[in-house]
């Protein structure tokens, strides 16, 4: 059996249901030559005579009449398929990496998503960007949340905005600390960067250079949320997303380092590889852009804001 399709199984119905050509061709906004041209068609890849001429109207043959029963039943669910990857509907698993930084959007993104897709949830993979594309491209994840440049040949990334690493430590360490020598002022302090293999770990130690650190006493750790505990707790200075301790810091549990100036600001993005564009993806990349809590405009180290790219 050839060239049938689910226009021609709707068309037969019609037929069947009205009982003519000529309201069969009115009803799908067509002409009756049309028709008859297609009833011919479809007659020849069954090959079986389906409708039978009375007078203006037509009638099934016995052929006929189990072909639209059956026509009828796979509309059916064709329409079923439809509807069951609708947007209330669609169901999976999305595999969705992230760094600690973006933890807390996380909880906004997939609150949001579930308001038209309730159904759908997550594998969620914590670990620093360069890993986390890796794994993207790995296609062992569908999404990852990353800061830093992206490979515009491999990804297709959507922008979050922008946030920036910034210098703090405990108030009891500040205080401790306060008035001290400047080049003397990290002696002996634990100090907590970021990875290693981080874009911006020159930039952070840079800084730390000119103050008189030494770069074989800085502890690289890529994960921010921890560092952030650990550096509240007493233990040293830190690098952290100005955005993650928000709180802590309106709060004075953690205070900016006089002196230390922040690095420069890095851009977030929702990351998916360029061959990959699915309903959920999509909503996914939206809600994140919606629920994003970082900053759309860069800001230097004087203070002056700028549109980002």
């Amino acid at each position: 059996m050839r060239n049938l399709t689910t226009a021609s199984l709707e068309l037969a119905t019609w037929i069947a249901k009205l009982g003519s050509f000529t309201a069969a061709a009115e009803r799908l906004c067509t002409t009756q030559p049309a028709v008859s041209a297609r009833v011919r068609e479809l007659e020849e890849a069954v090959g079986q005579k389906l409708f039978l001429r009375q007078g203006r109207g037509v009638e099934l043959t016995i052929e006929g009449r189990e072909f639209v029963r059956s026509a009828a039943k796979l509309l059916r669910q064709v329409e079923e398929l439809s509807q069951s990857f609708s947007k209330a509907s669609a169901a999976g698993v999305v595999r969705i990496g992230t760094s600690s930084i973006c933890l807390d959007m996380l909880g906004a993104l997939t609150m949001r998503v579930s308001q038209t897709m309730p159904k759908v949830s997550y594998d969620v993979e914590i670990d620093r960007a360069g890993r986390l594309l890796d794994l993207l491209e790995s296609r062992k994840l569908d999404l990852a949340i990353v800061s830093g440049p992206i490979d515009p040949h491999k990804f297709k990334a959507v922008s979050l905005g922008f946030d920036r690493m910034v210098w703090v430590t405990s108030p009891q360490v500040l205080q401790d600390r306060w008035g001290c020598d400047p080049a003397r002022w990290l002696e002996g302090l634990q100090i907590w960067c970021v990875h290693r293999e981080s874009f911006y770990w020159s930039d952070a130690t840079r800084k730390l250079v000119a103050h008189g650190a030494e770069l074989d006493r800085v502890n690289a750790i890529n994960n921010t949320l921890a560092a952030s505990r650990i550096v509240g707790s007493g233990a040293g200075i830190g690098l952290l997303s100005e955005n993650l301790i928000d709180r802590e810091l309106m709060a004075g549990t953690l205070v900016p380092i006089p002196g230390l100036l922040p690095c420069e600001d890095i851009e977030f993005s929702i990351v998916s590889m360029k061959d990959s564009d699915g309903r959920i993806q999509r909503e996914i990349m939206e809600a994140a852009v919606a629920t994003s809590p970082f900053r759309k405009t860069t800001i230097s180290q004087d203070g002056h804001r700028s549109l980002g790219t």
